[in-house]
C-alpha cells in the first residue's frame, strides 16, 4: 500500500513539472544563473558571442512560480513571475524588475482622422519595454572616448537587443555631434539585418539623442507621442539603454530621423498592420527647413530657398517654387479653390495640428517661432505633372515646454506661456539670427480668413481639451516617470567615457526629479507648470475647459476672438 502512494506521489510530482520554460537574460556579468524558487538552480548558457544568456527548463512547473537571477553570486532583490501558459520570457534584463510595463497613451480627440500610413511602432519601438544597444569593437572604444576625433566611424558591431529579439549589424556609419555635453547625440545608418533588408521593417536612419538642456530627458518623447495621436506623421521615439564594450553609455532616446528616405518610406507607404513599407519606385522630394526656410515665391531667387537642405543629388528646389508660386496665388476665401488646393498642393489639416503643438509647448526652435527644424515632404502617389501634394513635418522636439528660451524668443519672462496665439498671426518676425521675416503658411492658412482660423482654433483647443491640460497630461506622463526614474538614477550612477570640464547644464538625478514639478536651475517652468500655465491661458481667453478641471470658467465668460 505504501509503495502504491509513493507510485501515485511521484506521478503526480512529475505531472506538475512537465512543462519546458526558456529564459533568456541580458547581463554584462560573467556567470549567470536561475534561481527558480523552491526548486533548482540553473546555469544559463551564453546565446551568442554577446550579452545574451539563456536556458530551457525541461521540467518547470505547471502553474505560476517565482524566480530569479543571480550574475557573479549576486542575487535580484525582487522575484520574477514565469505565468502559467507562457513558454518562454522576453529579453529580461538583470536587476530591471519590470521587463514590460506599458506607459499610459494621451486620448486622440474624437473628430481627429488618424495617421493609418505609418508602418506603426513595430517591435523597434515598442515603448512598453526598454531596448539595450550594446557597440563594441575597436572603433567604438575610440568613439565614445573621443567623438571630436573621431566623428565620423564605421562602428563594428551595433547589437539591439528588443522585446523579444536581437539584430546585429556590422560596419555601422555613425556620426556623432553635440559634443559640449559628455552625453553626446550619434547618427547611425544600419545595413541589412539577418533578413537581408535594411534596418528594421525599413527604417536604417537612426539617432540617439540626448535632451542635453532638458533636465528630465523626456520632451521629445512625450511631444513625439502627443503627435501621434494627434493624426500626423511623426517621428517614433523610444527610450533605451547604450553600452560600448561592456561599459554604460546613457539612457539615450532612440528616434527616426525626418529627413530621409528611410523615415518617408516607413512613414507615407506603410501598413500598420504588418508593419510593412511598400514605397514607390521613386518617391517625392524631402525638403529640410533650416533656420530661415519660408515660402514666399520668390521666381528667379535661389539663394531665398538654399536654407532648404536637399536630401538626394537629383533633387532641384523647382517643386518647392512651383508650391509657393501655388500659395500666392491662393484665394483662400474661395472655398472651392481652397479645397482643390489642399487636395492637389498642401494638406491643412496636419500642418493646422503641428502649428498647434508648436505654440502650446513653445516649441522656439521651430517653424512659426524660428523657421527651423521641420520638413515637407510630396508625395508623389497625390501629385501630377503640374501640381505637388506636399505634408509638413515636424523634428527635433527638446527645446520645448519651456527649455532654451532666452531673451530673443522671450521677451516678458515668466509670464511667456500667457501669450495668445493670436499675437503671432499676420506679423513681422525676424526675432533671431537667420530667422525668416514672415511665417507664410501660418498667415496664409492659419489667419488669411474667419473660416481658415476658427479651422485651426478648433484644432487647438481640441487638443488643450484632450490632451494638454494639468488633468489630462498628468495623468499620462505620472506613467513616464514612473517607467523611466529608476533608468534615469542608473544614468548618472556612472562616469561617462567622454567627460567634458564645465558642461552647461549639468543636470544630474535630483534635477530629473524635480523637472516635472520643481523648480531647477536654467529653466523657468517645471514641466507640469508649463502645462498648468499655457492651459489656463488658453481657458482664461476663450473660456473653454476639461474633464476634471477644478475651476472651469464662468457661464458669463465672453471668448476674446469669436467668429
Amino acid at each position: 500500500m505504501m509503495f502504491k502512494q509513493l507510485l501515485s506521489f511521484a506521478f503526480f510530482a512529475g505531472a506538475a513539472f512537465s512543462r519546458n520554460a526558456t529564459f533568456k537574460l541580458i547581463s554584462f556579468g560573467s556567470k549567470a544563473q536561475l534561481q527558480i524558487v523552491d526548486g533548482n538552480i540553473y546555469d544559463l548558457s551564453l546565446l551568442n558571442d554577446d550579452i545574451l544568456y539563456g536556458t530551457t527548463v525541461s521540467d518547470a512547473p505547471e502553474g505560476s512560480f517565482k524566480y530569479y537571477y543571480i550574475i557573479d553570486g549576486k542575487k535580484e532583490s525582487f522575484k520574477r513571475t514565469f505565468k502559467k501558459g507562457d513558454t518562454s520570457t522576453h529579453n529580461e534584463f538583470f536587476g530591471r524588475k519590470d521587463t514590460l510595463k506599458e506607459l499610459k497613451t494621451f486620448k486622440r480627440p474624437e473628430n481627429f482622422k488618424t495617421w493609418d500610413r505609418t508602418i506603426g511602432k513595430t517591435e523597434l519601438f515598442d515603448d512598453s519595454y526598454i531596448p539595450t544597444i550594446h557597440i563594441t569593437g575597436s572603433k567604438a572604444k575610440k568613439f565614445f572616448k573621443n567623438p571630436v576625433k573621431y566623428e565620423d566611424s564605421k562602428l563594428e558591431k551595433v547589437t539591439f537587443y528588443l522585446r523579444d529579439s536581437v539584430e546585429t549589424f556590422t560596419n555601422v556609419s555613425s556620426s556623432a555631434k553635440n559634443y559640449e555635453f559628455s552625453k553626446f547625440q550619434i547618427k547611425m545608418k544600419l545595413g541589412k539585418n539577418s533578413q537581408g533588408t535594411k534596418g528594421f521593417n525599413g527604417r536604417y536612419v537612426l539617432k540617439l539623442r540626448n535632451g542635453g538642456e532638458d533636465p528630465i530627458n523626456l520632451r521629445q518623447v512625450i511631444y513625439g507621442n502627443i503627435i501621434r495621436e494627434l493624426g500626423m506623421p511623426a517621428l517614433h521615439s523610444v527610450m533605451c539603454r547604450v553600452y560600448y564594450e561592456k561599459k554604460p553609455a546613457g539612457f539615450y532616446t532612440l528616434q527616426e530621423t525626418v529627413p530621409t528616405e528611410s523615415f518617408v518610406n516607413t512613414e507615407f507607404y506603410g501598413n500598420p498592420k504588418t508593419g510593412v513599407a511598400s514605397p514607390p519606385k521613386k518617391i517625392g522630394y524631402i525638403f529640410d527647413g533650416t533656420t530661415g526656410s519660408d515660402f514666399e515665391y520668390k521666381k528667379n531667387d535661389e539663394d531665398y530657398y538654399s536654407v532648404f537642405d536637399m536630401t538626394s543629388d537629383d533633387q532641384s528646389y523647382d517643386r518647392l517654387i512651383a508650391f509657393t508660386k501655388a500659395i500666392k496665388n491662393l484665394n483662400p476665401f474661395n472655398e472651392k479653390e481652397l479645397a482643390s488646393f489642399e487636395k492637389k498642393w498642401f494638406d491643412i489639416d496636419t500642418f493646422h495640428k503641428a502649428m498647434a503643438m508648436e505654440y502650446l509647448t513653445g516649441d522656439w526652435d521651430g517653424y512659426w517661432y524660428t523657421t527651423a527644424n521641420f520638413a515637407i515632404y510630396d508625395d508623389p502617389n497625390e501629385s501630377t505633372k503640374n501640381t505637388y501634394k506636399f505634408y509638413f513635418i515636424t523634428q527635433d522636439h527638446d527645446e520645448t515646454f519651456g527649455v532654451g528660451l532666452d531673451d530673443d524668443i522671450n521677451t516678458v519672462g515668466h509670464k511667456f506661456p500667457e501669450i495668445s496665439y493670436t499675437t503671432m498671426l499676420n506679423r513681422t518676425w525676424h526675432i533671431a539670427e537667420d530667422d525668416a521675416k514672415y511665417r507664410t503658411l501660418v498667415d496664409k492658412f492659419i489667419a488669411s480668413t474667419p473660416s481658415l482660423h476658427k479651422r485651426f482654433q478648433d484644432t487647438l483647443f481640441a487638443i488643450v481639451k484632450n490632451i494638454f491640460n494639468p488633468v489630462a497630461f498628468r495623468d499620462v506622463v505620472d506613467s513616464y516617470y514612473d517607467r523611466y526614474e529608476p533608468e534615469v538614477k542608473w544614468d548618472y550612477s556612472f562616469t561617462r567615457p567622454y567627460v567634458v570640464k564645465d558642461q552647461y547644464p549639468d543636470y544630474g538625478y535630483k534635477d530629473f526629479v524635480d523637472g516635472f514639478e520643481g523648480e531647477i536651475e536654467g529653466v523657468d517652468w517645471s514641466l507640469y507648470e508649463w502645462v498648468k500655465l499655457r492651459s489656463e491661458a488658453i481657458k482664461k481667453e476663450f473660456c473653454i475647459t476639461w474633464e476634471g478641471d477644478a475651476n472651469p470658467p464662468k457661464e458669463t465668460c465672453v471668448p476674446k476672438v469669436q467668429f
